[in-house]
């Protein structure tokens, strides 16, 4: 897999972006038609503008007929409007024929439950871990 770094710009002390880059960031690895969204930190009304431009920045790079996994492990705070994000980006990528996968052994408990009831169900899928998630990128995208 081919690795991308976040922005790693430097800012002044105290500059808000650079506390932005502390606190949400991701890494984008990319295998063929797979690309794979390592986030790490915290996703909340704060970071939730760097945490749909992280996931846009990925999706330009997925081909149609391709997949995006979000690798969840490192993210410490999940918020429900994050994952509405997460969601509608699912729809977006759908319409596309991208698949959507998120990585996350949590995701059974809060992830998967927010989703379900948001009826986002057939958009996303959730995986117990990025092994899971890359082994179901074998299949079209709507066998995900």
């Amino acid at each position: 897999m081919n690795n991308r770094p976040d922005e790693t710009r430097s800012h002044a002390p105290g500059d808000p972006a650079d506390d932005l880059c502390r606190r949400l960031g991701a890494v984008a690895e990319s295998a063929g038609q797979v690309i794979v969204l390592h986030a790490r930190g915290e996703i909340d009304a704060y970071t939730l503008p760097r945490w749909r431009g992280l996931l846009e920045s990925a999706v330009p790079e997925s081909a149609d007929g391709g997949h995006l996994i979000v690798d969840m492990d490192e993210v410490t705070f999940l918020s429900v409007r994050a994952i509405m994000v997460l969601a509608d980006l699912a729809e977006h990528l759908d319409r596309r024929g991208i698949g959507m996968h998120l990585a996350d052994g949590r995701a059974a408990t809060s992830i998967a439950r927010v989703i379900d009831l948001a009826g986002m169900t057939e958009w996303i899928s959730i995986h117990r871990d990025l092994t899971t998630a890359l082994a179901a990128t074998a299949g079209p995208p709507s066998d995900a």
